[in-house]
């Protein structure tokens, strides 16, 4: 007789609740650019062979770019995918570690925690988020996270355009 560990069902769980509210999501931007392309008249995408290609992306087969904070790999953006209209990435910042002030003036941010907790500085206001947390942070808002002294921060990152811009701003929060 195999027992079950609940380690797997507590994991499979979690994976399972973070995937249902990236589905949400997703859907609530596919179906206001499908809105979008109704109102304008454009078609919606044919898919092919060749543009699944870039369509889909594999975590372990996506370059992960190293900052002495941590590392983000971009799962989704219009480098990859020239049709995509969003920038998806998984952040990892390493324990006791801030990333830079910084600002995306072209398109607001989603963060959705998945392991680990941070302080989340947003324009003036400072808040603690834990996992199974999101923030929307809108465009423009000089924002940063700093994680605390034993944890890392593990979180997945959405914006609404597939061609994010980011821009490094001073190391406080903006006035």
């Amino acid at each position: 007789m195999r027992l079950k560990s609940p380690w797997l069902s507590v994991n499979f769980a979690k994976f399972t609740l973070a995937a249902a509210i990236l589905a949400v999501l997703s859907m609530a931007m596919v179906d206001n650019l499908a809105g979008a392309k109704q109102e304008t008249g454009e078609q919606p995408e044919t898919i092919t062979a060749e543009s699944l290609k870039a369509m889909l992306q594999h975590f372990g087969k996506v370059e992960k770019q190293e900052y002495p904070w941590g590392w983000i790999r971009w799962m989704m953006n219009s480098k990859l995918d020239p049709n995509s209209k969003m920038t998806f990435g998984i952040v990892f910042v390493k324990p006791n570690q801030t990333n830079p002030m910084h600002v995306h003036p072209n398109c607001e941010e989603h963060l959705y925690v998945l392991s680990g907790s941070c302080e989340h500085s947003l324009g003036k206001e400072k808040v603690t988020l834990k996992k199974g947390d999101v923030i929307r942070i809108p465009a423009g808002v000089a924002h940063n996270a700093r994680t605390f002294e034993k944890q890392p921060l593990k979180a997945v990152i959405v914006y609404s355009s597939g061609d994010r811009q980011f821009k490094v701003v001073e190391d406080k929060p903006a006035e």
